[in-house]
C-alpha cells in the first residue's frame, strides 16, 4: 500500500509535535501524528470539519500520551470521511491546544475513476477523478461531431469546465495521462 502525505505544510504543526500527515487510503484517511520525545499531553481528541466548516469530535484518545525519552508515534484512521470533498482535520493536544488544520482530498467513485457534478448555480460541470500520484492529467472534451471544444492539462484531481458557452446537447470527455487507460464519460446541458 502506497502512502503518499498530502498537504503537508512546512511550518511545524503544534508545539510537541514534530509531524502531522494525512493519507488517502482506499476505504478512509489515516492521519498519523509523532509527539516529539520528552512531551507528553493528556489525551488527544482528533475533530474533523463538516460540511459546514465546523470542527466535530470525531475521536478520543484518553490518557497520558507521549514518551519522556523518544518520539512516539500515533494514528487513527477516520474509516467515515467525507466522499468526493476535501477533509480538513486537526488535533486537540490535551491542554496545549489545537494543532494546525491540514486538509486532504477524499474521491470515491464506486466502481469507476471519475465522476462528473452539475454545478448549476455557477454554470459549470465538475470532472473529479483518481489521480493519487498527481500526474500530468489531459482533459479533452468533444462535441457530438467529434471536435475538442476544451482542453487542459494539470496535476490536481478534478477539472472545472464553465459550460456558459457551450450549447445544448451531449460532450464526451476522456482523461489521459492518469492511468493505464484513459478515462471516459459523458455530460448533458440542457436548455440552452
Amino acid at each position: 500500500m502506497l502512502l503518499l502525505p498530502l498537504f503537508c505544510f512546512g511550518q511545524e504543526p503544534h508545539a510537541i509535535l514534530s509531524s502531522l500527515n494525512a493519507y488517502k487510503q482506499t476505504n478512509g484517511i489515516l492521519i498519523r501524528w509523532v509527539i516529539k520525545g520528552g512531551d507528553q499531553c493528556n489525551g488527544t481528541k482528533v475533530f474533523r470539519a463538516n460540511i459546514q466548516g465546523h470542527f466535530e469530535l470525531i475521536h478520543d484518545i484518553p490518557g497520558i500520551c507521549g514518551n519522556s525519552v523518544k518520539d512516539e508515534t500515533y494514528q487513527y484512521f477516520d474509516s467515515n470521511p467525507i466522499s468526493n470533498n476535501y477533509n480538513t482535520y486537526r488535533l486537540e493536544m490535551g491542554y496545549q491546544g489545537f494543532t494546525e488544520p491540514i486538509t486532504i482530498f477524499y474521491a470515491d467513485f464506486g466502481n469507476q475513476q471519475h465522476k462528473v457534478f452539475s454545478d448549476f448555480q455557477n454554470n459549470s460541470q465538475r470532472i473529479l477523478f483518481a489521480n493519487d500520484l498527481n500526474r500530468d492529467a489531459l482533459l479533452q472534451v468533444f462535441d457530438s461531431t467529434g471536435r475538442v471544444i476544451h482542453s487542459e492539462s494539470g496535476t490536481d484531481n478534478d477539472f472545472v469546465i464553465q459550460s456558459s458557452n457551450l450549447k445544448s446537447g451531449i460532450y464526451i470527455y476522456r482523461i489521459s495521462g492518469v492511468s493505464e487507460n484513459p478515462m471516459q464519460g459523458k455530460f448533458y446541458l440542457a436548455g440552452r
